[in-house]
């Protein structure tokens, strides 16, 4: 597509050598009272997503999870579309689904939140489920929609989609073809008809249940964001479990609304497992070991709280 091959040529434009700055205490955010995010509803939709299999792509496993995630949607009263589309033809044709879940609100602006529901297909490890790469942004992200769908203190907020990625893992390598390819595709249609010029932001959230939680922002996050981010993680007395991580090309499903100029932040827990030379994520990344006894509902919770705050931040009508 023209316009994904146009969202990466921006980018090298745009955005990359961003590096974060302390907050300014005066511009502090105010903390709405929010609802506590429920960390125990949400690890149980990482167990349902998991139940599903490797959610790889083209496989039964993914279908059958993106229909869970639309009719979960649905009963919410959410505005629900499941984007489908093909790519390559034929032994190389690719099926994927984005499932676009719309909140509706005041005026004509609004956010993005997104995370990818994908797994990785991993020929050495063919049992990989992905329980925090995938299941538990995923289920973090459905538990927010449940508990602000019909919430009044989110009533006069603009709108709000929730975004379900297919394809964020490359089969090979990152490249304008191979990876973010759900992430490219709505960024592409949103430039496509001049919606991206009315988008206040996309925030981003990815492994984000280890037990052992710091989430590494990269520095290819909006500094803006960044800043509020760390500002409420320490009002909510959470500041040790976020910090500054120092990578500019970082590839994650953020990328293509940054190249589109629309500030964007990475929610990311990069060091998943210990330190491992063969492996820039920790022990546990893309591997079998990714596993739900790594998981715990508190660091949901954590994150959660984190998260909805700077959406409820962002999206708030001044």
């Amino acid at each position: 597509m023209k316009t994904s091959l146009l969202i990466f040529t921006i980018l090298l434009l745009v955005s990359c050598n961003q590096k974060h700055t302390k907050p300014n205490s005066q511009n502090s955010p105010q903390l709405p009272k929010l609802q506590n995010i429920n960390g125990q509803e949400a690890f149980k939709l990482v167990e349902k997503q998991l139940e599903f299999g490797p959610r790889t792509l083209n496989s039964e496993a993914a279908k059958k999870c993106a229909y869970f995630i639309s009719e979960f949607a649905e009963n919410l009263g959410y505005k629900v579309k499941i984007d489908t589309w093909t790519e390559g033809t034929g032994a190389n044709s690719k099926v994927f689904r984005n499932i676009i879940c719309t909140k509706s609100g005041k005026g004509k602006q609004f956010v993005i939140c997104g995370s990818h529901y994908d797994t990785k297909i991993l020929k050495e490890h063919p049992t990989f489920t992905g329980a925090n790469d995938g299941a538990s942004s995923t289920a973090l992200l459905m538990q927010i929609m449940k508990q602000i769908a019909n919430n009044p203190t989110w009533s006069e907020n603009s709108e709000i989609r929730f975004v379900f990625f297919d394809g964020e893992e490359a089969l090979v390598n990152y490249t304008n073809t191979d990876g973010l390819n759900g992430s490219r595709r709505y960024a592409s249609q949103i430039y496509s008809s001049n919606e991206h010029l009315n988008c206040r932001a996309m925030l981003l959230l990815d492994m984000i249940g280890d037990k052992d939680l710091t989430l590494t922002i990269p520095t290819n996050s909006d500094k803006k964001l960044f800043a509020m981010a760390e500002q409420v993680s320490n009002k909510l007395n959470l500041g040790n479990h976020l910090e500054s991580f120092d990578s500019n090309y970082f590839h994650d499903d953020h990328v293509p609304f940054l190249s589109l100029g629309i500030p964007s932040i990475d929610f990311i827990d990069f060091r998943y497992g210990p330190k491992d030379k063969n492996s820039s994520g920790g022990a546990f990344w893309h591997t079998e070991k990714d596993t739900i006894d790594k998981l715990s509902a508190e660091s949901l919770t954590k994150v959660g709280n984190i998260f909805t705050h700077v959406l409820y931040n962002t999206s708030k009508n001044k």
